[in-house]
């Protein structure tokens, strides 16, 4: 008796084929079958909050809202049929509120012998990046110039705004520069 192992093989791989088509269509339908269920269960909470809240505000605030705006329309029939026609300017011009005010004079903080100032914004090994820092501190609308000075047997180019009379001058300077992301500034006493 002679057995055939090639028919044998075609059909295992025909059922195996067969098999894992069985399967992945029973992946697909469990990975869409939750969305029913997602769907279904948001329109559910959905009506029973919107039934809650009728529930809920039926005969409460809004019947005593709708009361309110009965009564007003009654109040407002009846004041013009007597003549009484209230503006808010007429109310407005008849308010009057008193408030304590107490007067306080604020006096300039006045620095006696106020000192001298001048702002270091930075120091540059080149003579153009100096310059070019000196341009944008200029159109920040201080008054700059570059200081040129020996620093360990090397030239340095100083960078500095100014001269501003009195402390709070050259902080506000400081401040300036820091806005305009200038950071690292200094205050150096000239006088």
């Amino acid at each position: 008796m002679a057995h055939d192992f090639a028919k044998q093989r075609s059909s295992d791989s025909q059922s195996r084929k067969k098999r894992s088509a069985n399967n992945s269509a029973t992946k697909v339908s469990q990975t869409n079958g939750h969305w029913p269920w997602f769907f279904s269960g948001l329109l559910s909470g959905l009506f029973v909050a919107f039934i809650g809240f009728f529930w809920l505000y039926r005969s409460g605030p809004l019947q005593n809202l709708n009361n309110s705006v009965l009564a007003q329309d009654a109040v407002t029939e009846a004041d013009a049929e007597a003549g009484a026609g209230f503006t808010f300017y007429d109310r407005l011009s008849e308010a009057e509120v008193l408030v304590d005010v107490v007067a306080v004079e604020l006096q300039p903080q006045v620095e006696v012998n106020p000192s001298i100032y001048r702002v270091q914004a930075a120091s540059f090994n080149t003579m153009n990046d100096a310059e070019r820092l000196k341009a944008e501190i200029i159109l920040m609308g201080l008054n700059a110039a570059i200081y040129q000075a020996e620093v360990l047997g090397q030239t340095v180019y100083r960078v500095q705004a100014g001269p501003f009379v009195g402390n709070t001058s050259a902080e506000d300077a400081i401040d300036l520069l820091a806005r305009n992301s200038i950071n690292g500034a200094i205050k150096i006493e000239v006088r």
